[in-house]
């Protein structure tokens, strides 16, 4: 199997479908049900995934529209449906078109059933008017099929998942990045996605009403927690406050994503995100075991969609970062960003030191904070949306994290945190394919999975082959 985070939520809906006429034997009936409860027990057992069902059998035009729409409103992400032997593809049609999701035909593989006639059918009719659907055939009992499903359930439940969320945008464009800037209603039409504004200073203006003993129990956890606090006690408080207010914000506006302008006006009105940034985006603070919410930096709107759309697929954290440095030797690259990374990337949060902002090109008012470590060793996949004259494509590709020594990052900014990246394939291939300063990364192979999101979306992907380096 590989290396995906077991516990992705995904709730998939299953209907196991069967011809209408009354010529079937009782006995074929109660083998066709016997399918049912087996698919539904497999899909049940993979990590994380919820089965919403209906146990009878959905023959009839009626029923399947019923049990579509009855699942549709239990929240379904994904729509499974078994085909066990021949079967009216009208009758699937419009259990697809009630869904309004994409559809997984599954095919039966027991040698005295005749599945794939009737799951060709029922994709075909599907494909016919619109529904998207892919085929997979195989029995429940075999790994690699159900392996192919997880994957297939992920990734179309990753793009699912993003209708209906709303995205916080604190600030305007940030520095004249048009890669970051979207329009609100172009993304809503696209994608279902709801952008909505708001202002910086109202997260300074909530930040000095959190009350003294929040403050001072989170400061006692990062000093206990993480391998140092370095940066002025002002400024760590500063920005605990920051981080408290945004999270006040984020829960009273209903928001499911945010990101922050914070550069570049405030350092020198007050002090920046980092803390609130890369804390939001782990999954535990000095209240415990939380959800990543992912938030992005920059005010870069297509950098915190690319980032929810591979939380969808990985359970997350995603990393926020911008490629830096180019090893052509090595084929590596070296990664940074001054703040926003989540501390979930580091070995251990023993490893992460709390260090003074180092970026000169900025007036300061206090000072900042950075989390200062290296990315621990391991797989990644890297993607990044993108518009090409307004259409949306998701690069993909993957590479292996290297724990260099500490000194090593003194090569781009000492202060920052940061990755270097062995690539799976040639530097000038990825070059080809860069249109953005910020990229993200999760640990694992979910290459699989983005591309079926990319699918599901209708996004192009630009996937790129993995090519053996020295």
């Amino acid at each position: 199997m590989a290396e995906v985070n077991p516990g992705i939520p995904v709730r998939a809906g299953l209907i196991t479908v069967m011809s209408e006429d009354n010529t079937w034997a009782d006995s074929f009936i109660r083998k066709f049900q016997g399918n049912h409860a087996e698919a539904k027990k497999a899909l049940q057992q993979l990590p994380g995934f919820e089965v919403i069902s209906r146990d009878e059998l959905g023959r009839t035009y009626r029923q399947m529209a019923t049990q579509a729409s009855a699942l549709r409103a239990q929240g379904m992400q994904v729509l499974v449906l078994y085909v066990p032997d021949w079967s009216w593809s009208s009758n699937a049609v419009i259990g697809g078109v009630n869904a309004e999701v994409p559809v997984i035909v599954w095919s039966d593989a027991h040698p005295d059933q005749n599945g794939i006639v009737g799951a060709a059918i029922v994709r075909g009719g599907l494909e016919e008017v619109g529904v998207k659907c892919r085929l997979v055939h195989g029995l429940p009992s075999d790994a690699a099929t159900m392996e192919k499903i997880q994957r297939l359930c992920i990734g179309i439940s990753a793009a699912t998942k993003l209708r209906n969320i709303r995205i916080g945008v604190g600030g305007s464009r940030s520095m004249g990045m048009y890669t970051a800037h979207v329009d609100p209603s172009s993304l809503m039409s696209r994608f279902g996605i709801d952008i909505d504004g708001w202002e910086q200073v109202e997260v300074l203006r909530r930040a000095e009403k959190i009350p003294e003993a929040e403050v001072a129990r989170m400061l006692k956890w990062m000093h206990a927690e993480f391998g140092s606090v370095e940066a002025k006690p002002e400024v760590i408080e500063a920005q605990v406050r920051m981080y408290l207010a945004l999270q006040e914000l984020i829960k009273e506006k209903q928001y499911d994503a945010v990101c922050v302008k914070c550069l570049p006006e405030l350092p020198a009105c007050h002090t920046t995100f980092c803390v609130a940034i890369s804390l939001l985006n782990d999954r535990s603070d000095h209240r415990g075991p939380k959800e990543s919410t992912v938030c992005g930096c920059e005010a870069d709107v297509n950098g915190t969609l690319t980032m929810q759309l591979m939380k969808g697929v990985s359970g997350g954290p995603v990393m926020f970062t911008d490629v830096l440095k180019l090893d052509y030797e090595k084929n590596e690259i070296g990664m940074a960003n001054c703040g926003s990374s989540a501390t979930d990337f580091a070995r251990s949060r023993k490893d992460v030191h709390w260090v003074k902002e180092g970026l000169q090109e900025f007036d300061w008012k206090i000072g900042g904070a950075c989390p200062q470590y290296m990315t621990r060793a391991g797989r990644i996949t890297i993607a990044r949306l993108s518009r090409i004259s307004g259409e949306y494509v998701l690069l993909i590709t993957t590479g292996e994290t290297i724990e260099y020594p500490r000194e090593k990052l003194a090569q781009i900014n000492p202060q920052h945190p940061q990755s270097w990246v062995k690539m799976d394939c040639r530097i000038e291939v990825l070059l080809e394919n860069l249109r953005s300063n910020h990229i993200h990364f999760v640990f694992g192979d979910c290459v699989e999975e983005l591309e079926t999101a990319c699918w599901a979306l209708g996004i192009r992907p630009i996937t790129l082959a993995k090519v053996h380096t020295p």
